[in-house]
């Protein structure tokens, strides 16, 4: 790790307000994160999305120490660090508008071209659920499938989920709701371990963070933004599992649900999703295989490009941010983006001819499917 290349990084994340929209906006003008701390207050004022407010942040910035102290703490704990643009960044997890502009890992991420499944559910399982989890990772095992299962090595689903695929001998990531300074549930950490030796850790905390109730809503969009597909198995109806589940949708990845029986307080949020046409019923690992086309040989998973967002000029990047969640009419994309009706028909018109974005149906603008 080159400190030197990495606290302009860690520092960048680290100041309030600047989340991957921003950060996009502010490289495509930059070479390097560095560089982003060389530009004036006249440059920064040019950034779309960037006022008087966020441009005092970065010119009086004051999170290098704190970035120092952090990157001291990566070396000490051999933990790595990614960053939004660097070429190892997981490629889906790049696309989401949200995606953390850092995140640190614990083990060996998988291969860009790998199929991720993320696994989600009820902290409070009953034995058909946590037999349906083993069952379905293992099915897609026993079919050939290679997947890398994602979770958040909570109680319950996730826990059992990780379990699964390490039986299957399958790669999995933990995705932690706090730094790395401490594991919760600490009952996990034996299990943590293993994952350590066949997948990885990671979370995109300062090793300051501690285990809080918020944090872990947070740590749901990196588990959502990961896989080409998230699936649920028993959820009540509120939880983590279905913010999860709508954080998918959001990304315009695939859900899948499996269905339980009306009476049973955990199956009714997986019931909701499927009555609400929100996420597909599943109940074999055939049905995964059919709905994500793995039966029709090697995932062909198309990923931007790695110098995609310094291809697009600011502005393009901000509209074509917006839209990689649910399709915006250009009325919302003006309110959002701040910018003239003509500006934003120019803009959208230009990521159309480069195959970015496309019209749908309703005069409605979206991502294309990358």
């Amino acid at each position: 790790m080159d400190a030197n290349t990495t606290i302009p990084k860690l520092a960048l994340a680290l100041i309030p307000g600047i989340g991957a929209n921003i950060a996009r906006a502010l490289m495509a003008r930059c070479a390097t994160a560095g560089d982003i701390f060389k530009l004036n207050r006249h440059d920064l004022l040019a950034i779309p999305g960037i006022g008087n407010l966020l441009a005092g942040r970065l010119l009086n910035c004051d999170t290098f120490k704190r970035a120092e102290e952090e990157i001291s703490y990566l070396e000490k704990e051999r933990l790595s660090c990614h960053f939004l643009f660097d070429a190892d960044y997981p490629p889906l997890l790049a696309q989401c508008p949200d995606a953390p502009i850092v995140f640190f890992c614990r083990g060996d991420l998988p291969d860009p071209d790998s199929r991720l499944l993320s696994v989600v559910g009820t902290r409070n399982p009953s034995t058909r659920g946590k037999q349906i989890t083993r069952e379905l990772i293992l099915g897609l095992a026993e079919k050939g499938h290679k997947v890398v299962i994602t979770s958040g090595l909570a109680y319950g689903i996730d826990i059992q989920a990780h379990l699964a695929a390490l039986e299957a001998g399958y790669k999995t990531i933990a995705v932690l709701g706090h730094g790395f300074h401490t594991l919760y549930p600490a009952i996990h950490r034996q299990a943590a371990v293993r994952i350590i030796g066949q997948g990885a850790l990671i979370s995109d905390f300062f090793s300051h963070n501690t285990p809080d109730p918020k944090n872990f809503i947070r740590r749901n969009r990196i588990i959502a933004g990961l896989s080409e597909a998230t699936l649920v198995i028993e959820s009540g109806i509120k939880g983590g599992a279905l913010v999860t589940a709508e954080m998918a949708n959001s990304y315009d990845r695939d859900v899948m649900v499996v269905p339980g029986r009306p009476e049973d307080l955990m199956s009714k949020g997986c019931n909701y999703l499927i009555r609400t046409n929100q996420g597909s019923l599943v109940e074999t690992a055939a049905d995964i295989e059919y709905l994500l086309g793995w039966g029709q040989g090697p995932a062909k998973l198309n990923y931007p490009e790695p110098m995609l967002f310094q291809q697009l000029d600011p502005e393009e990047l901000i509209v074509y941010g917006l839209l990689s969640g649910p399709p915006l009419s250009i009325d919302q994309i003006c309110r959002l983006a701040e910018l003239p009706v003509q500006r934003i028909s120019f803009l959208l018109l230009s990521l159309e001819f480069k195959g970015l974005i496309s019209a749908a149906p309703g005069k409605l603008y979206q991502s294309c499917q990358l």
